[in-house]
């Protein structure tokens, strides 16, 4: 009996899977190395990425080029990336002495893609990060969850472009 109810899960098991790959599925990010993904990353290695002021905007868009240009800049880019950063930070967790204890940053980046095909948006990250009775490591745990959150931002902007070309080719 139990060996009967192991094969007919195992069946269904076997079926559902096969189903899903009959569908034409396949994930947006892998490694696999089909020439649908390599024209992918063809397409999106000719993004031009404009310079963003300030340190902080220096952070994002290197985080960007790590994303978009991993041979280097294009010589001949197809499209145009223009980003601005913004941030803000705000107390929370208010204690005995009314000093906050921790914080919430706020990193927001407005984004709009030129060229061939045009595409904007706005991608944000929250992230938290304690206030310390050290500036030292008050300062140092600012840098983390600021870093955490450039990188958040920049993976979401890689990947809503990389969706919007995606579906670009594919009415094409």
């Amino acid at each position: 009996m139990l060996h009967k109810l192991f094969h007919k899960n195992f069946l269904i098991v076997l079926l559902v899977a096969m189903g899903v790959s009959a569908c034409g599925y396949q994930p947006l990010h892998g490694n696999r190395k089909t020439a649908q993904n390599t024209k992918m990353k063809n397409e999106l290695a000719r993004i031009w990425i404009n310079e963003i002021p300030d340190r902080e905007g220096q952070q994002l868009h290197n985080e960007l080029l790590n994303l978009f240009n991993v041979k280097g800049r294009p010589a001949h880019p197809k499209y145009k990336l223009k980003v601005s950063y913004n941030e803000s930070t705000s107390g929370l967790g208010i204690g005995k002495d009314e000093f906050a204890t921790r914080a919430n940053m706020s990193v927001s980046a407005t984004f709009h893609l030129s060229g061939a095909v045009t595409f904007s948006g706005v991608s944000q990250s929250v992230v938290t990060y304690n206030i310390l009775t050290s500036p030292t490591g008050t300062e140092f745990a600012k840098r983390d969850a600021r870093k955490r959150a450039i990188e958040n931002v920049a993976t979401d902007i890689h990947r809503r472009i990389t969706v919007h070309l995606l579906s670009a080719k594919t009415e094409q």
